[in-house]
């Protein structure tokens, strides 16, 4: 494939990551590489991500300053920006120096509620926090599983005596904004143009793997053996916003497919296989339940069944990946994390 058979859906991804939102938006690298419809919707994900960031130190510093900022905004706002990570979560190919943000930006699984043993040690201490002083602290208190807990927590005091909770949770907010910009700045370099054909499919079908086994650990954990569940083990079971977060990351999955791969399938003739994959995203999307809340829904045997169902339908969209798209397109997926850069 050569950059000339990009096609509609990509160079509306193009154009519009070429364009200025107003926000201070940074430019992504102008090329010719055959990775650069994926690369566009890479950067205008970490784009997002930094500028949902940005908006979240803000609620924190405006809903802690007094203002008229509810403290359902402010989780609204959070949640907003839980999404945005979403579509770079589990990633393993790309720059380094964003991949190295990743634990930073959310520490899970926590099997053993670290994080709330962390943030009642961290606001037991009588101290003005900064963002500098958040960054060297444990990871499981510097992201938006920290934030989270901050917001719904029974054991957290930052609505009832928010005096007691502020100084470190809008330092919290301002060293992930710092954390989300670094990745910004890192993806405004496209990290493949040095690879040919071969080497990009490979690292770009690895790309989408990586990040749909990191999804299905989300289900995987909390499922654990039938019968015995593990709910405590759902992303932001506190928040309840568990299914949210997966649709989100099937959805990002789902535009990085179709921003070149589903191209590429159909100029090799293979039609029916495109066809397989397109339908396998639009059908987990579409059919994705209702209930926001893992936790909730692994209460009931119906719910698990449901969660389960889901879950074997990502199984059937890796078996298509791993053993269909990528013999096909003649690929070895490998799983060098600094790969790319």
């Amino acid at each position: 494939m050569t950059f000339k058979s990009i096609t509609p859906f990509a160079l509306t991804l193009l154009v519009s990551a070429c364009q200025s939102t107003g926000f201070g938006q940074g430019q992504p690298q102008q090329t010719h590489h055959i990775s650069q419809p994926v690369y566009l919707a890479e950067y205008q994900a970490a784009y997002r991500f930094k500028h949902q960031a940005e908006q979240l130190q803000s609620a924190f510093t405006d809903f802690c300053d007094n203002s008229n900022l509810s403290g359902d905004a402010l989780k609204q706002q959070w949640h907003s920006t839980m999404l945005a990570w979403m579509a770079l979560q589990g990633q393993e190919r790309g720059p380094v120096a964003a991949l190295e943000q990743s634990w930073n930006v959310q520490f899970w699984p926590d099997k053993k509620n670290t994080t709330g043993r962390k943030m009642q040690r961290l606001l037991k201490q009588d101290q003005s926090w900064s963002s500098a002083d958040i960054a060297r602290q444990s990871v499981t208190v510097q992201g938006l599983g920290a934030l989270e807990w901050a917001l719904y927590d029974s054991q957290s005091p930052l609505m009832s005596a928010p005096e007691k909770a502020c100084p470190a949770v809008t330092a919290i907010s301002a060293n992930l904004a710092t954390k989300a910009a670094i990745i910004e700045q890192a993806w405004q370099q496209n990290p493949w143009t040095k690879m040919d054909e071969p080497t990009w499919l490979s690292a770009y079908i690895a790309l989408l793997s990586n990040q749909l086994e990191y999804s299905m650990s989300k289900m995987s954990r909390p499922l654990a053996n039938i019968g015995q569940p593990r709910p405590y083990f759902s992303e932001s079971w506190r928040s309840k916003t568990s299914m949210l977060n997966l649709k989100a990351n099937i959805e990002a999955m789902q535009t990085l497919y179709l921003s070149s791969l589903d191209g590429e399938l159909r100029a090799r003739q293979l039609n029916a296989l495109a066809d397989r994959v397109k339908t396998q995203y639009a059908n987990l999307v579409s059919t994705w339940p209702q209930d926001p809340s893992l936790f909730d829904m692994l209460q009931s045997k119906e719910g698990y069944r449901d969660v389960l169902s889901q879950y074997n339908k990502l199984e059937q969209l890796k078996y298509l990946l791993h053993d269909e798209v990528a013999v096909e397109l003649g690929v070895v997926i490998g799983f060098n994390s600094s790969d790319g850069d």
